[in-house]
């Protein structure tokens, strides 16, 4: 029962912090409501809970997110509003071939916000932004593909380990990164996890130690389905959009 009210007593702050004001920037509820996100983002909302975990994450206007794999960009289009007119989104995009042919597609969607940039890189390029610019790295669904590579076996891949230093640079002391992630069980390998597009709550947590990360808190009640066992493969399960999963907030000491 403590363990419930607890549960129940986070949420319920989470929540009323969503429509507090964020400084100059808007309101988390009026992110949401922004009518420039586009159709494909918005009808995410129900499974991603950008209520809470941009409550939870706490940035503010004048922050400036670097939004790694942004993909379609639903991150993105949110922290622009919370970071309001003063602040800055990098939607990190990879290089090549499919990025060219979204380009202009994205460019498009992102103009009405005008501080969303887009970011592009080859993999295993420098981040072109100055040392210390950075609030936070927002690392959504992705960690599952940083935590193994074949032919690391149970070590963090040094390509990896690489990224992470370059967070480290662009971000500024105190900065975070946020680690949105599909949960394995814990004490499940790295290949095995991997092979799930899952990562263990535990193993994050020393990834992010060894690279030189604090441990700033979780929201473990944010996404959670008593009937995923994390032991599965979540997309050939019916549990896409369903899954357990972590929210994690690390720290670059100051």
């Amino acid at each position: 029962m403590k363990t419930l009210t607890r549960i129940a007593a986070t949420t319920t702050i989470l929540v009323a912090a969503a429509f507090a004001s964020v400084a100059n920037g808007a309101t988390i509820a009026d992110s949401i409501a922004n009518s420039s996100r586009v159709d494909g983002n918005t009808e995410r909302d129900g499974a991603r809970h950008p209520d809470q975990v941009l409550a939870f994450i706490g940035s503010g206007s004048g922050d400036v997110v670097l939004d790694w794999g942004a993909g379609g960009g639903y991150w993105s289009e949110l922290f622009s509003g919370v970071v309001g007119e003063e602040g800055r989104v990098y939607a990190h995009q990879n290089a090549g071939e499919r990025f060219e042919s979204n380009k202009a597609a994205l460019t498009e969607q992102f103009a009405p916000f005008g501080n969303i940039d887009l970011l592009p890189l080859e993999r295993g390029a420098s981040i072109p932004l100055d040392d210390n610019s950075v609030n936070t790295v927002m690392i959504s669904y992705l960690y599952h593909h940083m935590h193994y590579s074949e032919g690391s076996g149970e070590s963090f891949p040094d390509s990896s380990a690489a990224l992470f230093a370059e967070f480290s640079r662009v971000l500024r002391p105190g900065g975070t990164v946020i680690i949105i992630e599909h949960a394995a069980v814990d004490g499940s390998s790295r290949t095995e996890s991997g092979g799930w597009h899952r990562t263990p709550p535990e193993t994050a947590k020393a990834d992010m130690a060894g690279a030189g990360f604090e441990f700033a808190g979780d929201a473990p009640e944010i996404f959670y389905n008593p009937e995923d066992n994390l032991m599965n493969v979540w997309y050939e399960t019916g549990l896409s959009g369903k899954t357990t999963t972590f929210v994690h907030k690390y720290r670059l000491p100051q």
